[in-house]
């Protein structure tokens, strides 16, 4: 049951770190655009920066959840490459606490502002003005989704660490 939720926790982040991944391609065209009209023309655009701000919003916010996923995250590894299996494992899930500290902070915060934003159908203070609250929301659901990867992490460090007691005579 537990490594059923995991797997479908995993497999909801792939597919969303797939699908979001994709906005590199027009955030990258997006820039060149920008650059090359504002150094080759002089003529600069009004709405690319807030648009290069929407998409590389949503990929940082879903990256942290699909980075975790992938193992994708910097680690110090000086100290846990010299320990046992069960004792990274063990390192990793204490460490989990920040993870989920950290997480649980952004992802309270990320509704208060996703829904304020809603509330207000806040917009961004610039010439053009986007709405920003779908960002918002966006940045909230990356939050949530990095929360259960760190849940579906945990439990499966928590798994490996059972397994290994039955194991033992």
């Amino acid at each position: 049951m537990l490594t059923k939720f995991c797997d479908f926790i995993d497999k909801i982040v792939m597919r969303t770190g797939s699908v979001v991944g994709w906005l590199i391609i027009p955030l990258c065209l997006l820039v060149a655009y920008d650059v090359s009209l504002r150094y080759l023309l002089n003529s600069p655009t009004v709405w690319a920066w807030d648009i290069n701000v929407q998409f590389l919003g949503a990929l940082v916010a879903i990256g942290g959840s699909y980075t975790l996923l992938q193992d994708g995250h910097v680690g110090v590894d000086v100290v846990t490459t010299l320990l046992s299996r069960r004792k990274r494992i063990v390192v990793e899930m204490v460490t989990s606490v920040f993870l989920f500290l950290g997480s649980g902070v952004l992802l309270w915060s990320g509704l208060e502002q996703a829904a304020l934003s809603v509330k207000t159908l806040e917009v961004s203070e610039t010439f053009f003005a986007p709405p920003l609250y779908p960002l918002k929301i966006l940045i909230a659901f990356g939050f949530l989704l990095l929360f259960l990867e760190g849940i579906a992490k945990f439990l499966r460090n928590w798994m490996a660490l059972k397994e290994g007691e039955e194991k033992k005579p």
